[in-house]
């Protein structure tokens, strides 16, 4: 009886030191507050890109990652293009910048 609870007992010390090793592994947080909201949706014809800054390129994708359009942009703050997609139809856009590269799904309505 005595060694079966000495059993249990270092089972479970070594289950809690391994759950503190867990808890203490190196996680990175993002501070979203300071962060500019970048957003990009499709309506009627017209594609909005907004919370980019300075020059860039924007890359349509079909769904199945098959190239439709790019377009070099001078000015990407509030930036509208018209381009006719297929209603219904989910496309991937990808924006390019100097900072960085980030990718959308969009839904063409």
């Amino acid at each position: 009886m005595e060694k079966k609870l000495i059993f249990f007992i270092l089972l479970l010390t070594i289950q809690s030191a391994s759950a503190a090793n867990i808890l203490s592994s190196n996680i990175t947080t993002f501070n979203t507050a300071t962060q500019e909201q970048k957003s990009v949706f499709y309506n009627n014809g017209n594609l909005h890109i907004k919370g980019f800054k300075g020059q860039g390129l924007v890359e349509i994708y079909s769904i199945i990652g098959n190239k439709i359009s790019d377009l070099k942009v001078q000015q990407l703050d509030s930036f509208q293009f018209q381009y006719p997609l297929k209603h219904g139809n989910m496309y991937i856009i990808r924006i390019h910048t100097k900072v960085d590269i980030v990718t959308f799904k969009v839904i063409a309505l």
